[in-house]
């Protein structure tokens, strides 16, 4: 029997990948915080593959989770909800900055 919340589990499967894969992109956040944004890291690793690596893996395990759950209509609602949010702070700030304020 798989164990709950893996991949093909009988409870929440895939709830286990996507805790994985946030946590490796938070990784590789936290190192382009420690570096100002600079995507050469001192390990000699490209910051900016690596993000878009671990927001593609995190996005595929969401995918996953949720059409195996039969919460993919709902979660993607949501996400469009808040995406449309996040532009709306986004251009806001730019206005703001645009007016010198």
């Amino acid at each position: 029997m798989t164990a709950p919340f893996g991949i093909g589990a009988e409870v929440w499967p895939g709830l286990a990948k996507v805790a994985e894969e946030a946590g490796e992109l938070l990784q590789v956040a936290g190192k382009l915080i420690a570096t100002a944004g600079e995507p050469a890291h001192y390990d000699g690793t490209d910051l900016r593959a690596r993000l878009v690596e671990e927001c593609g893996d995190l996005l595929a395990a969401i995918g996953y989770l949720t059409a195996a759950n039969g919460i993919a209509d709902e979660v993607a609602a949501r996400a469009a909800g808040k995406r449309e949010l996040f532009q709306g702070w986004h251009d806001r700030e730019l206005a703001r900055r645009a007016a010198g304020r």
